[in-house]
């Protein structure tokens, strides 16, 4: 239940960085703001073309799409948590559907992540692949031309060199 708690919680952040960025902090229709340097950045790192930029950006908005349906079951669910708990009896039969109800909204979102990373792999070259690939495993910060603090580019950390990952000693 913990681990439940925590992954939605973890969901629930991710939306909000992710809306922060597509809309700004000034509203719908802006062009700027830290998701739109957020994906040029990781075009120009894998150097993909605009196909494959179309592929990423298709993936991304699908995922943002259940995303969403899986916040609103979760703050659905509250109302029948409250109303388990503050009947007469604890009602255990609402509390296991309003959880098999976000589950099977979270199992949406896993289906719909998996097939976008299907199709961006089928879309990326090898290189690219093994790009993302670090880029998903290490973070930003730690790929060598990555988004992050650069902390990890100065004698530790993982580097990108020559479409494989290596590591670096100190």
């Amino acid at each position: 239940m913990f681990g439940f708690v925590i992954g939605t919680l973890s969901l629930l952040g991710l939306i909000k960085v992710w809306r922060w960025g597509r809309y700004g902090r000034h509203g719908w229709g802006r062009s700027f703001g830290p998701r739109r340097w957020m994906m040029r950045r990781l075009f120009e790192h894998l150097d993909t073309t605009p196909g494959q930029e179309k592929v990423i950006a298709s993936a991304l908005v699908d995922a943002e799409r259940k995303l969403v349906a899986a916040r609103e079951e979760l703050f659905k669910s509250r109302g029948a948590l409250g109303k388990a708990v503050r009947g007469e009896h604890f009602d255990g039969a609402a509390v296991d559907a309003a959880f098999d109800t976000q589950q099977a909204a979270v199992d949406e979102l896993k289906k719909t992540v998996r097939e976008g990373l299907l199709a961006i792999h089928e879309a990326l070259n090898p290189e690219q692949r093994v790009r993302l690939g670090e880029l998903l495993e290490f973070g930003p910060s730690r790929v060598h031309g990555g988004c992050g603090s650069g902390r990890f580019h100065h004698g530790h950390g993982y580097r990108h060199g020559g479409g494989e990952a290596s590591a670096v000693n100190l």
